[in-house]
């Protein structure tokens, strides 16, 4: 119940955040304040300590932004370029700066430059930054929003600011 609640709770400030940009800081603010929480499980449990709360809400709150932000992006649920899409909606929302690039294969790669929350996150540690955070805590939220597009859905990291790259790199793919 209390997952519900929060990814809900998350969902309506996204919304506000995309509406009303004047919204976006306070928006960010607080998830400061969930980004300190969740690390701070972190540091008590490892990364298991975020498999019984955090990771589902994650999956949650993408499961339930899905359908509004496919609305909005006019996305096209038959393609992982376009269901990736969903960066161009959150981005600005979260205080993200990116844009998208094209591999040598021709495959859509969104490429993310800066992020407040890799701020925070370097903040909060100290320059020490938290991998496990992106790695399990924002994919969990990005695959809960693709899948809800489309279950064959899933998101590739390829690089990540919190790792210490240029940037965060990743694509969309969907499963055989």
């Amino acid at each position: 119940m209390l997952k519900k609640f929060v990814a809900r709770g998350m969902y309506i400030g996204l919304v506000l955040g995309y509406k009303y940009p004047a919204f976006r800081s306070l928006y960010q603010k607080s998830n400061d304040l969930l980004v300190s929480r969740m690390y701070k499980t972190y540091q008590k449990h490892g990364e298991a300590g975020w498999e019984k709360f955090w990771i589902p809400t994650m999956k949650e709150f993408g499961r339930i932004r899905a359908p509004y932000i496919a609305k909005e992006m006019n996305i096209d649920r038959n393609k992982p370029s376009s269901i990736g899409l969903f960066h161009d909606f959150e981005d600005p929302v979260f205080g993200v700066e990116g844009h998208w690039e094209k591999n040598e294969d021709g495959l859509d790669i969104r490429v993310e430059t800066a992020c407040k929350v890799c701020d925070h996150l370097n903040k909060i540690t100290e320059g020490k930054s938290c991998p496990a955070f992106c790695h399990r805590i924002m994919t969990a939220m990005e695959n809960g929003t693709g899948q809800a597009l489309n279950d064959k859905y899933y998101i590739k990291v390829h690089t990540l600011l919190t790792e210490g790259s240029d940037a965060c790199r990743v694509s969309h793919h969907f499963r055989d």
